[in-house]
Parts: structure tokens; sequence; C-alpha cells
């Protein structure tokens, strides 16, 4: 369960993200003809998204725990 939650919570939210943030940013994204803005931001809202997803399910399974005793 560990991993299952954060691979869906990356897969949901992930591509509404990148959405989202590529619309806002799209004049930074439009001037770089070579493409690495949008691998550096592409790759920055992943990791920023798995972390958030890993603190969510931590939260999660320490209220499932306090549930059980």
């Amino acid at each position: 369960m560990a991993i299952i939650f954060p691979a869906v919570w990356l897969g949901i939210i992930l591509p509404i993200l990148l959405s989202i943030v590529f619309g806002i940013l799209k004049p930074i994204v439009k001037a770089d003809n070579t493409g690495i803005s949008m691998i550096i931001i592409a790759l920055l809202i992943a990791v920023l998204d798995g972390y958030i997803g890993i603190k969510m399910f931590n939260k999660f399974q320490m209220r499932f725990e306090k549930r059980k005793r």
C-alpha cells in the first residue's frame, strides 16, 4: 500500500498540475527553444507532487494506526 497510494496520487494529480503550471508559465516555455526549461519544470513539479503524496500517505497511515488501537 505504501507504493500504491503515491503512484495513484501521481497518476491522477500530476497531469492536472502539469497542465496548470505550463498554462501559467506559457511565456517561459515558449521563449525557450531547447525545451530545457520544460524538462526542469516538469521534474520539479513531479518531485514536489511525489513528496506531497508521500506525506499524505503518512498522515493517513497514522490515522489508521490510531483507530486500530
